[in-house]
Parts: structure tokens; C-alpha cells; sequence
């Protein structure tokens, strides 16, 4: 008699990533007001509370230049490996580099 094999994410979806988005404290709205120009650098940092707009657990911690800036996202550059990879995200998601 055989196991029976498991098909699909048996763990959950995010299961690797529950690690890398767990926060203890609440957020503030100030990262909201602040204003990103094309150029900025910016630091990556999940926020778990904010589902939309989710980048890969991959890119948590890097560094990416600002492409586009729209109303709610953010284009950036990043740099993985030796390929720079376009990122789109909200707001919720970076902070500035180096503040």
C-alpha cells in the first residue's frame, strides 16, 4: 500500500512567506504623505497588513530606483542578480532609502 500524493500547496499559499511578514507594531498613515520623483531610491519592506499590491517575498530588503510614479503605485528598478526587474507596487510596500 502506497501514500497517497500530495498535490497542491499543502501548506498554504504563503506559507514561506509568513516569516518575512510578520510586524508587531501598527503602521502610521505618514508613509502615505510622502512624495517619490522619478530617480528616488527606495527600500522594499512588506507590509502584511496590506494585501494589494503584494510584492514577491524575494524582493523584501532590496533597494530599487523609481521609474514611474502614478496615484496609488510605484514602477521601480531592482536589481536582481545581474538582471534588473521592473517592480510594481503601492505605496504601502517601500520607504526611502537611507532615512
Amino acid at each position: 500500500m502506497t501514500t497517497k500524493k500530495p498535490r497542491g500547496r499543502s501548506h498554504g499559499f504563503m506559507h514561506k512567506a509568513r516569516s518575512v511578514m510578520t510586524k508587531d507594531a501598527d503602521r502610521g498613515v505618514s508613509f502615505l504623505l510622502r512624495e517619490y520623483k522619478v530617480g528616488d531610491k527606495v527600500l522594499v519592506i512588506i507590509d502584511p497588513s496590506q494585501h494589494k499590491g503584494l510584492p514577491h517575498r524575494r524582493y523584501h530588503g532590496k533597494v530599487g530606483t523609481v521609474n514611474e510614479v502614478g496615484r496609488r503605485t510605484v514602477k521601480l528598478a531592482v536589481k536582481l542578480g545581474n538582471k534588473t526587474k521592473t517592480l510594481i507596487t503601492r505605496l504601502d510596500h517601500i520607504k526611502p532609502f537611507g532615512v
